[in-house]
């Protein structure tokens, strides 16, 4: 039993979490994920989760991470009234529970809409439960568009393979057919 070798994850993350955020600053994935501007895309990218980060790393440094995000948002927004240390850690540590599938492209691609108002201006705060229902919007269209992936990918399996209810009624046929000429094989033999 010694001999049971564990699975190991192999991750291709950076090793250590300086250069992690080094790699994956926000202003860094805002040019890196540049190209992958529609759910679409942030689903194929290759970027790590939210969940291999916490994985890797741990735990309070996937919530440091997201708030880095946060931080750089509540600087970019000219808002009369901006996150407090204590509400960007929360909303932080929300958003790692709840999409913990979300990759950075994703959460590039989130903050990106935010910051072009896609999801509506900002004028007086930012507080949030904005941030939590922006991510919430995106997670409802992401999921959306796995969707049509999937039945599109679905759709192309259909056409590659026969159907097993077509199988079976080219067989039923097949077999009428045969039991046809058995019978008229049957009928000349009786002539």
């Amino acid at each position: 039993m010694n001999e049971i070798v564990k699975y190991q994850f192999k991750s291709n993350l950076p090793a250590t979490k300086q250069s992690f955020l080094a790699e994956f600053a926000p202003a860094k994935c805002l040019r890196a994920f540049a190209r992958e501007n529609s759910p679409a895309l942030a689903i194929s990218s290759s970027a790590p989760t939210l969940a291999s980060i916490r994985r890797e790393y741990s735990e309070d440094f996937q919530i440091a991470y997201v708030s880095v995000w946060i931080v750089n948002l509540n600087d970019f927004v000219n808002a009369l009234r901006k996150m407090s240390p204590e509400q960007i850690e929360e909303t932080a540590t929300i958003i790692v529970q709840e999409y913990p599938y979300l990759n950075l492209a994703d959460i590039n691609l989130v903050f990106r809409k935010i910051k072009k108002g896609e999801f509506g201006q900002l004028f007086a705060e930012i507080d949030g439960m904005k941030v939590l229902s922006w991510f919430e919007q995106y997670s409802c269209e992401r999921a959306r568009t796995a969707a049509d992936i999937s039945m599109s990918h679905g759709e192309k399996f259909k056409q590659d393979l026969p159907r097993m209810s077509d199988t079976v009624a080219i067989n039923k046929i097949k077999n009428r057919q045969a039991i046809g000429l058995y019978i008229q094989e049957q009928a000349k033999r009786q002539l």
